[in-house]
């Protein structure tokens, strides 16, 4: 079977598939009584948030973690704009948004989550398709998950805090260590065992079905969210639509600052592109895992929307890579710098 090919087309249908999967699974909820099945869809959802998570941590190359200190400028940059400016700009955005409309406290917490987890590993292709330095954005997205134990349970709480929530701390922390950190370990240990049972060559002809595995288990997710939310959703369809506004706003401002302060640091135009996907793309999948595992279900839907929108843009960003060298260029940047013509 021809893994890639199979990959690929996830990849570039993947908002058309999140819609259909959005769209089937309010349908059917709107049809079951899903509150009877609740020990079935707890075990359910533990079961796709492993087959969504796993295959993706097996890609996840952490020798590379030794090479950072080289990049440490730059490496501050990522993990900054990351794991403290985007919650930040998330939380004034929720702010302004709820001036004019009071969002649900639980759809609010959920645009957190969707900030404070770790960068998604698709940032690692973004970053090669636009010529960026692979090596760096695979280490920024290597410490982002190293981090998220600290960062995710830090944030929700402080949030939670100022806007008078209850967030079970401890339970979002071992959440966390269940689908991240054991998939980690066990994503480690698979990669070890496939090269040194199939030889680097065989390793990398499998390497294109793991992403599609988990591509397909956060397809599989975002149904089962939507399923289990149908009526709560048709109460109040203005939820989901508003969880699109600070989405869209983020992203906006997100690429627009980053790439005027990496031209005013004079961060090389292939670091910029290594730092910039890691940074404002996020992994709504262990968004969506962390919500459904900790049992706060609204919570995980803006996380189910985000693929809409973070798609696109930067998508966007991708195929804007001429423009954004030539701003770079403007800088007296080396010419090996840019990315040749494709």
């Amino acid at each position: 079977m021809d893994y890639l090919r199979l990959k690929n087309h996830l990849d570039k249908f993947l908002p058309l598939y999140v819609t259909v999967s959005m769209l089937l699974g309010f349908f059917i909820g709107m049809r079951v009584d899903t509150a009877k099945y609740k020990e079935i869809f707890h075990w359910l959802n533990l079961a796709v948030v492993i087959s969504m998570i796993y295959p993706m941590m097996i890609n996840l190359r952490l020798g590379e973690l030794k090479n950072s200190m080289k990049q440490g400028k730059q490496l501050l940059i990522g993990l900054t704009m990351g794991l403290i400016v985007a919650p930040v700009l998330m939380w004034l955005l929720i702010w302004g948004v709820s001036l004019f409309y009071p969002l649900n406290p639980q759809l609010a917490l959920g645009l957190m989550l969707s900030m404070v987890v770790p960068c998604s590993s698709m940032s690692i292709a973004y970053t090669g398709l636009s010529k960026g330095n692979i090596e760096l954005a695979t280490i920024i997205v290597a410490f982002s998950f190293i981090l998220a134990i600290i960062t995710v349970p830090g944030w929700l709480a402080i949030y939670a805090a100022s806007s008078h929530l209850s967030v079970p701390t401890m339970l979002l922390v071992i959440t966390i260590i269940e689908v991240v950190f054991v998939p980690m370990a066990l994503g480690i240990a698979t990669r070890a065992y496939l090269i040194k049972k199939r030889g680097t060559e065989g390793f990398l002809k499998l390497k294109p079905l793991f992403p599609a595995i988990s591509l397909i288990g956060m397809y599989t997710i975002v149904f089962l969210i939507f399923m289990e939310k149908a009526k709560l959703i048709a109460k109040k369809p203005e939820m989901v639509a508003i969880a699109l506004v600070p989405l869209i706003l983020y992203y906006l401002i997100s690429l627009g600052l980053l790439t005027y302060l990496n031209r005013v640091l004079k961060i090389p135009y292939r670091d910029h592109m290594a730092i910039t996907f890691p940074s404002v793309g996020k992994n709504e999948g262990t968004a969506m895992a962390i919500a459904m595992s900790a049992g706060m279900g609204l919570m995980a839907i803006p996380p189910a929307v985000t693929p809409l929108i973070q798609i696109p843009f930067l998508v966007g960003y991708v195929k804007m890579w001429n423009q954004i060298a030539n701003m770079w260029k403007c800088k007296s940047v080396k010419k090996e710098e840019l990315p040749s013509p494709s």
